[in-house]
């Protein structure tokens, strides 16, 4: 059952990969370039994503049918609460724990478990410090929501522990 829940993961990623690329006037800019709105993720991104939490989470085909739903509007009340609260950290900081706590309920209705629940947040987060770690490792500029330059030291650091990782993981 995960072995289908898989390969229909993948296939939508290669079917998302293999779309035709954009015009080359949608080229000319970087949609996180500073100063201007960022898009949705690349359709890519969130079959990763998907494939990642999915995996993690040891998903039934059941379980993600009803997973995936729940953790779409989550997501979306997320992007709405940053949005909204650009400018103001802490009002967003608050705002997003009282979206944890909505959505802790029906997280642990369809997962069963408040261990699986708090695994889900913890994977978000680790997701997104993933994508970010690969992004500077690709030496493309950072897009949160602060815009902000990555600092030179903390870059080496990742780096290095990035390849120690893989190290370990080869021996």
């Amino acid at each position: 059952m995960k072995k289908i829940l898989f390969l229909m993961v993948m296939s939508v990623a290669v079917a998302a990969h293999a779309q035709e690329p954009p015009p080359p006037g949608k080229m000319d800019r970087m949609p996180g370039a500073p100063g201007e709105p960022r898009g949705p993720r690349p359709p890519h991104v969130e079959a990763l994503k998907v494939a990642f939490i999915t995996q993690k989470l040891n998903l039934t085909a059941e379980e993600a049918q009803k997973f995936w739903p729940v953790h779409n509007s989550y997501m979306a009340e997320l992007k709405k609460a940053r949005e909204a609260n650009k400018d103001a950290e802490l009002a967003f900081e608050e705002q997003a724990l009282s979206i944890r706590k909505k959505y802790n309920n029906d997280f642990k209705k369809v997962l069963n478990s408040e261990e699986r629940v708090n695994t889900v947040f913890k994977l978000d987060r680790n997701f997104n410090d993933m994508m970010r770690q690969e992004m500077m490792r690709r030496g493309m500029p950072p897009q949160g929501p602060d815009q902000k330059p990555d600092r030179p030291a903390m870059r080496k650091r990742i780096m290095e522990r990035n390849q120690r990782d893989t190290t370990l993981r080869k021996n």
